[in-house]
């Protein structure tokens, strides 16, 4: 009985993860800040339920306090520093380090 209930996780979490790439593409195709903020709570609350995640980072990021898409240039900053990327939001103002382990492919 629990052989099958493993299967139907793993096959709800296949269908997350493809959810959130679909998702994904809305949140880097869109021009429209209102559409970005909508997929972006979309992923964050898909990512929580089901534990899917970004298979690959393209450039855009979420903030985790207020949910919006962190656009770099209209709603955000990009700073590059000598082994690290800092994100900082415009809405609330918290910040996003990636280190020197990080990879952008």
């Amino acid at each position: 009985m629990s052989g099958r209930f493993r299967r139907r996780s793993n096959l709800k979490k296949a269908l997350a993860a493809e959810a959130i790439d679909d998702l994904h593409n809305v949140l880097n195709e869109s021009n429209e800040q209102n559409l970005s903020d909508a997929s972006a709570r979309l992923i964050l609350r898909i990512g929580k339920k089901y534990g899917a995640r970004m298979k690959n980072y393209s450039g855009i990021a979420i903030c985790r306090s207020c949910n919006v898409a962190m656009v770099p240039g209209r709603n955000s900053t990009v700073r590059i520093r000598s082994k690290s990327i800092k994100y900082t939001c415009g809405i609330c103002g918290r910040t996003k380090t990636m280190g020197p382990s990080f990879r952008g492919y």
